[in-house]
Order: C-alpha cells, then structure tokens, then sequence
C-alpha cells in the first residue's frame, strides 16, 4: 500500500492524552528556525491544531505549499479528525513513524543506546521521549515533567529529509 493513500482520517480512534507540559513545549519549540518538520505519531486533537496552524502561517508567510513550509507527519493509524477541516496537511506513514527535526516519540520506538548519538543528528533535532535515554554525548537533556524528556542536540542543525526525497532524487537522477 503507499503511504499517501493511506489512511485514514476521521477513523473514530480516540484521542491520546498528553500532558499540558508537552503540547505547551511542543508549541513552543515549533517557533524555532531549527524545526523545519514535526513527526508526532500521537492522535491527539490539541498538539495537532497547533501543528497546522503553524503551517498555515509559514505556507502563507513563504508562498510555499503547506508541506514544504512545514514539513507534518502523523500517527500510521490515523486521527479521529482531518487536519485538512483546519487547513493544514499532513503526511501519514503507511507504518511507524517519519524521522523530522522535531520527534515526538511514541512508547513503542525503542531506542537503541549505542546509536542515540548518531541518530539524534541525523534523524531528529530534538526529541521528546517519555522515558530517559540517560546522558547522550551529542545533546542536552532536560526533564518535561510527567515522564517526559526533551533531548537537544549539540551538532550544528542540519534539515531533517523526512521523507527520504533527496534519496530518491538521486536514485532517479543516477541513471
């Protein structure tokens, strides 16, 4: 199945709770420069306005289409609404989740410590995780409250290719 005939809005899933502390830094980091996309796996109806409107004000800012002023991947199992009744766009994975400058991790990506490093500047700036990865090399860590952890990374920022494009770019231009 491709990812952008599936799913599935308005599903009837019931929303997933998160802690004010979340949305409120998820609000304010999407404010930065440095969060250029957002992969929130997470069906909850209040991070996601916020998400779209953030969207719709870069795409009417910079004149560019809604996914290339603010990059937005949901939850592979849809939401019990449509972004688009907001206006907003937003890509969902045919399964798991999309790497984004600003990674919302769900409970069931596991993390493998080794790796955290490498990844944390390759796949996301920052990372919100509800569990503590411990000490990286490579970022800050800073308690959300709740459980939540929010790790930066140190390395200068790089934008996230989140749906592999560049890649594909290559690949059809190789030949």
């Amino acid at each position: 199945m491709n990812d952008d005939n599936y799913p599935v809005f308005n599903t009837g899933q019931p929303e997933e709770e998160l802690p004010e502390s979340v949305i409120t830094l998820i609000g304010e980091l999407i404010e930065r420069d440095n969060v250029q996309s957002v992969s929130c796996p997470f069906n909850n109806s209040k991070v996601w306005r916020l998400l779209v409107v953030e969207q719709v004000r870069r795409a009417e800012q910079t004149g560019k289409p809604l996914q290339q002023a603010f990059t937005l991947a949901g939850p592979d199992s849809g939401f019990g609404f449509d972004p688009a009744d907001w206006g907003g766009e937003v890509r969902i994975p045919y399964e798991g989740a999309f790497m984004a400058d600003l990674f919302v991790a769900p409970k069931w990506r596991n993390f493998i410590r080794e790796t955290n490093s490498a990844t944390l500047s390759t796949s996301y700036h920052y990372l919100l995780v509800q569990r503590d990865l411990g000490e990286l090399h490579c970022a800050t860590r800073r308690s959300i409250g709740d459980g939540w952890l929010l790790y930066e990374s140190t390395r200068p920022y790089v934008k996230v290719d989140v749906f592999g494009e560049k890649y594909l770019h290559e690949r059809t231009n190789a030949h």
